[in-house]
């Protein structure tokens, strides 16, 4: 009777509540946003990014993918066969398209990018980003960063890419 009621005070505790008051001892802080939204003149961008990654393909500036068959299209174009499995391909539902930006760096050839924010404006996405240090790519000479991002909204005429 003894060890059953000593065991279960230890796993009230520790079991339980025992981690309570330790949750930001050691936790990292490079914690990365999966989703974000934005807001700018009224209109709300719901966004969260797909993929991430460093390889030299012939892609615009920036491209829309609306459908099924061009994401699977982009991602023939993105794969890597030295790997036997792909990256998974996202879908899409009403209301969504897929984003992929490349841009031209200016000031880190070798760096990546980070989206501040997105803002629509009479059927316009004003992209808003800056470019940040990569290790990885630095040590391994890479300077094609492609950016996947899923937005909820409308399908822009144009979108615009502006470094901060």
């Amino acid at each position: 009777m003894k060890r059953v009621f000593l065991l279960s005070l230890l796993l009230l505790l520790f079991g339980f509540g025992g981690g309570l008051g330790c949750t930001n001892v050691s936790a990292p802080q490079n914690i990365v946003k999966t989703e974000s939204v934005m807001s700018g003149n009224n209109n709300e961008l719901r966004f969260s990014e797909v993929r991430r990654l460093n390889k030299n393909i012939p892609l615009k500036e920036y491209t829309i993918v609306q459908s099924f068959e061009e994401t699977l299209k982009l991602y023939r174009l993105m794969e890597d066969k030295r790997f036997s499995r792909s990256a998974p391909i996202p879908t899409l539902a009403e209301g969504e398209f897929l984003l992929v930006l490349k841009p031209k760096l200016k000031t880190q050839p070798y760096g990546d990018i980070e989206i501040e924010k997105i803002e629509e404006e009479q059927s316009v996405l004003n992209v808003y980003y800056k470019e940040i240090n990569n290790e990885e790519y630095l040590l391994n000479k890479e300077k094609n960063p492609i950016l996947i991002l899923k937005i909820e909204g409308k399908i822009p005429s144009n979108v615009k890419l502006i470094t901060s």
